[in-house]
């Protein structure tokens, strides 16, 4: 059976490594090497919004803008197909409506807020299955994309983060849909003339090939699937991920914005990829779960401090109370509650997609589960989430709950799944399902409830395929 290309980033999205791990169904069947099939259609769009999304997709993102509306775009929305597509989530109403479209469909790229409220959305990979170049700008007071300057390196699998002086710093990925081919450099956009520039430790180099010089902005190790978050001191801490052929890596730098620099700090105490990274209210960031360099779905966390520049795992922490992770999690969600403790959410531990969520409280270091009392360590959390979810686009909405919108599973949900029994090499079968189901976790009740009931709650009444 041919594997198509997108087919083969699917399972190279769950697998993390194009080596090392495999999905596998419930039954543990294998799911490598085996066509997963198409999964999505476009929605008819109701006259009022439903609260699912318009369109199904995951890999994509989602941006707060200033209205405090949501804009999602792009992403996965089957085996052939990147969207162009983009949608806004209202937290008034629980609806998504459409808004303009990308110039070209693209998933596993970034998206970043700008200081005017525009959004720049760049990288990724593009319909033809290779890297992208090219960054294009959302306007939200046209509600139209333009094109804007073209990234020095095409990748994907990268960070993009706004910085204090307006600029946005973007760090590694990958250049390569066949193979992994980490990157070790650094750009930064810079609103104002739309361009982008070499960043980082900027070093200048000849090409004979071009007989001229130019200048490249480099990183300490090449990096993909790594985690990078701005500090309350308006650095940016750059967290492990894939080095250059894949394997993931402890390692950790600084970005200093105020000269421009990368300086080597920590490492972490646990190599990881896939992971996630949280600034807390105190300054600290906690990072979660990931695949380690042996393709291991990992359980622990650990705190990287702003003061000390090292890292220390949650259970060192905090002697005799600090905890690890309910499971092994990776490709979930992460935001910071304002009331400090962090929500983990959704993702898979290799062989399952998840539906529980848990919490981190600071002050004691632990973990707890979402609807259940008592710390999560050791014990699997109930499923708390309406759907099971992985790379689901995840945010903070500026009334402090957090909204889970679309992802991926191989299990069927209990309500607004797209979904189908696909066929698997050897007759075996497994459910995949691209989402275009959606849910907010209310921290004052510590529950989560559909955007399909909020929506139906504000227009009298769900919309059609309800």
């Amino acid at each position: 059976m041919r594997t198509s290309r997108i087919a083969a980033l699917i399972a190279a999205a769950i697998a993390l490594t194009v080596t090392a791990r495999l999905a596998r169904s419930q039954d543990g069947t294998p799911l490598e090497g085996k066509s997963l099939g198409k999964t999505f259609q476009f929605r008819p769009v109701a006259s009022s919004p439903t609260g699912d999304l318009v369109d199904s997709r995951f890999a994509a993102t989602a941006t707060v803008l200033a209205n405090g509306q949501v804009l999602i775009v792009g992403g996965v929305a089957s085996e052939n197909s990147y969207t162009a597509s983009a949608e806004l989530y209202d937290p008034n109403t629980g609806g998504f409506t459409r808004t303009g479209s990308l110039s070209i469909g693209r998933a596993y790229y970034t998206a970043a807020l700008l200081k005017d409220g525009r959004v720049l959305i760049a990288g990724g990979i593009g319909a033809d299955g290779q890297p992208v170049g090219a960054a294009e700008i959302y306007d939200p007071a046209s509600g139209k994309f333009s094109a804007t300057g073209k990234l020095l390196e095409a990748r994907y699998d990268f960070t993009m983060t706004p910085l204090p002086n307006g600029k946005v710093l973007l760090t590694g990925g990958n250049t390569n849909t066949q193979t992994t081919t980490n990157l070790d450099t650094a750009e930064l956009f810079d609103p104002a003339t739309g361009t982008f520039s070499a960043g980082g430790n900027v070093t200048r180099y000849y090409d004979p090939s071009a007989d001229k010089f130019y200048y490249k902005g480099k990183l300490f190790a090449a990096r993909g699937k790594h985690t990078a978050t701005l500090l309350k001191d308006g650095n940016v801490l750059i967290a492990g991920g894939g080095a250059a052929g894949g394997t993931a890596q402890a390692s950790a730098e600084l970005y200093d914005s105020s000269i421009g620099k990368m300086e080597k700090v920590g490492p972490m105490n646990v190599a990881r990829q896939e992971h996630r990274a949280t600034l807390m209210a105190n300054g600290d960031v906690l990072i979660t779960g990931g695949v380690d360099d042996r393709g291991q779905v990992l359980a622990t966390a650990e705190i990287y401090h702003p003061a000390t520049r090292q890292f220390t795992l949650t259970t060192a922490a905090f002697p005799g109370r600090g905890t690890n992770l309910s499971q092994g999690r990776y490709q979930h969600a992460a935001a910071l509650l304002p009331g400090g403790q962090v929500l983990i959410a959704g993702g898979s531990d290799g062989r399952t997609t998840s539906r529980s969520a848990e919490l981190y409280d600071p002050s004691r270091g632990a973990f707890t589960c979402v609807g259940r009392s008592g710390d999560a360590a050791g014990a699997s959390c109930p499923a708390s989430m309406n759907d099971y979810r992985n790379s689901a686009i995840d945010t903070l909405l500026p009334n402090g709950e957090v909204l889970l919108a679309g992802g991926y599973n191989f299990q069927l949900g209990p309500a607004h799944n797209m979904g189908a029994s696909q066929s698997l090499m050897g007759g075996a079968t497994a459910p995949f399902s691209v989402l275009w189901s959606a849910e907010v976790y209310n921290p004052a009740a510590g529950a989560f409830v559909s955007t399909v009931s909020i929506a139906h709650a504000h227009f009298g009444g769900p919309g059609p395929g309800h």
